[in-house]
């Protein structure tokens, strides 16, 4: 949500009141699952306010004020006077929906009682609350089920992108033999068995899971069920009992459950089985794809399991690589999670459907913006008010360090747009040199990933060199670009285009924003 983004030209105190009180967004959304109201609202559609309070646990008054919160997150809807689900809620919220994640939001609000003990966990380094001895078995089996129910949901929101991305990688002349390390539900390997009609997956996981894995896919198509082994394998028990010649091994949200020391010998069994064309997928949380939303798991994980924690993608790669595979960089999903593929023969690497310039954008944040948005360039807003503010309101103006801005018109700029298609936002603040560098580091990035037409506008003039003799010519031309409101671009409108906020400011001591713009082609 924007109003959960930190702007700090909007004031900060604002935002820490909306993390305070972002505990009541899930509490609304709880409650309404609890009452039943999207049920309701799906077999009564258009609904009056006297028949929801009628049907359901809730006060006609108070209701009303309810509903109108849920309204304003997207839930519910009204006209005149009669209330329905929204596409959101219809698809999401619905019990029997192929997509329902009631499940996943119950299992999400059970993780309060383990956030609780934060405080505890920090002070004594590590979990502090564990279900209590003597709960029976029974309760632990379907808490177990709960789990692999919940989790299932949410694989079955991020297959339909991951799919895709295997391209011609997974040989598909041949039966395809499919390791599922930690398979949970299984789900996983449903979707890549409806994929590939010739594959066979061997589900791996602990032998107190099996049975319910055994009954969710009990209730998958038969023909698709029959092409399932089970393996009851604790996978810290390395090496594992599986001859070394697997097709595809997936590992998803398996990286994160364990320590460093564990998952470096998880990571390593897995290799071991690897076939020499074979693939291998991880599926995780990274720290550096969503930097917020995996760091929050990454506490999760202390809170909730004995060494559990989210890692950078950098670091498993090196750690496939010790093991003798190559691997994509980081390959982000929509969603809070991303992938890493790896494979001894970098030629099934290539043969993986992935867009590179996906992949370079958290190459491109680790250098240090604030932001990296992806913009296409026919939003980028060109005026020559924007060259007129430079030649008229700005100190530099007429100086050697914007002589690139001068030999740049808007009509060449515009023109320059025109050959690509990609363009990638770079956010950042003074000082205007390192801003600078950083946005020349960019364009290296780019350039060395195979974006040979990678070019760079930054902000600000030219500040590179630490110093400069006005009445010499440049001596370190390779390294001056053009700005981007020197080159006519509408730094404001465009960072607008690209859903970021700039204003002008106020007063000394706000908050100063650089953009600059990074082309790739």
């Amino acid at each position: 949500m924007a109003w959960l983004k930190f702007d700090p030209q909007t004031g900060g105190g604002q935002y820490l009141e909306d993390l305070a009180t972002a505990c009541w967004l899930s509490d609304a959304l709880f409650t309404a699952l609890d009452a039943g109201l999207f049920e309701f609202l799906d077999r009564h559609p258009s609904a009056a306010p006297a028949d929801i309070s009628a049907a359901l646990p809730l006060d006609e008054q108070c209701q009303e004020r309810f509903l109108q919160l849920l309204r304003a997150l997207h839930l519910v809807d009204c006209y005149e006077g009669r209330w329905y689900n929204t596409a959101l809620a219809d698809t999401y919220l619905v019990q029997g929906r192929p997509l329902y994640q009631g499940g996943s939001i119950a299992w999400r609000r059970q993780l309060k009682a383990d956030w609780a003990t934060l405080p505890e966990v920090l002070a004594a380094g590590t979990r502090t609350h564990f279900p209590s001895a003597d709960t029976p078995e029974a309760d632990m089996a379907a808490r177990r089920l709960d789990y692999l129910r919940a989790m299932d949901a949410v694989i079955r929101l991020k297959l339909p992108d991951i799919l895709p991305l295997l391209g011609d990688a997974v040989p598909t002349d041949r039966p395809l033999r499919i390791l599922d390390v930690g398979a949970g539900s299984g789900g996983f390997s449903r979707a890549l068995l409806e994929k590939y009609p010739r594959a066979r997956a061997t589900l791996m996981d602990i032998g107190p899971i099996l049975p319910h894995t055994r009954q969710l896919v009990s209730q998958w198509p038969e023909e698709m069920a029959a092409r399932v082994d089970y393996l009851d394998q604790n996978i810290l028990e390395t090496p594992w009992p599986v001859a070394g010649d697997w097709d595809l091994i997936v590992l998803s949200n398996i990286v994160h459950a364990y320590g460093e020391e564990e998952t470096a010998a998880v990571l390593a069994g897995a290799c071991r089985c690897l076939a020499p064309q074979g693939l291998m997928l991880l599926h995780d949380f990274f720290t550096d794809h969503w930097e917020t939303k995996s760091r929050l798991s990454d506490i999760n994980m202390l809170v909730n399991t004995y060494n559990g924690r989210a890692y950078a993608s950098t670091w498993v790669r090196q750690k496939l690589a010790q093991n003798g595979l190559a691997s994509t960089g980081l390959v982000p999903l929509p969603s809070d999670t991303a992938l890493v593929f790896a494979s001894a023969d970098s030629a099934v690497l290539d043969a993986l459907a992935l867009d590179s310039r996906r992949q370079i954008i958290p190459l491109i944040r680790e250098l240090g913006f604030d932001g990296v948005t992806s913009l296409d360039p026919r939003k980028v807003v060109l005026g020559a008010f924007a060259k007129n503010k430079c030649a008229y309101g700005c100190d530099y103006s007429g100086t050697k360090p914007c002589h690139a801005n001068r030999e740049l018109p808007v009509a060449a700029a515009r023109e320059t747009l025109e050959g690509y298609r990609t363009a990638l936002l770079l956010q950042g603040e003074p000082p205007t040199g390192d801003f600078q560098r950083r946005c020349l580091q960019a364009e290296a990035t780019a350039f060395k990933h195979g974006f040979y037409k990678a070019f760079v506008f930054w902000a600000g003039p030219c500040s590179i060199c630490p110093h400069c003799d006005p009445d010499k010519p440049c001596a370190n031309p390779k390294h001056n670009r053009p700005s981007m409101e020197g080159a006519g671009m509408d730094v404001f409108a465009t960072a607008a285009a690209a859903g970021e906020s700039l204003r002008p400011l106020k007063a000394k001591g706000e908050v100063v924003k650089y953009f600059g713009l990074l082309l790739l082609e």
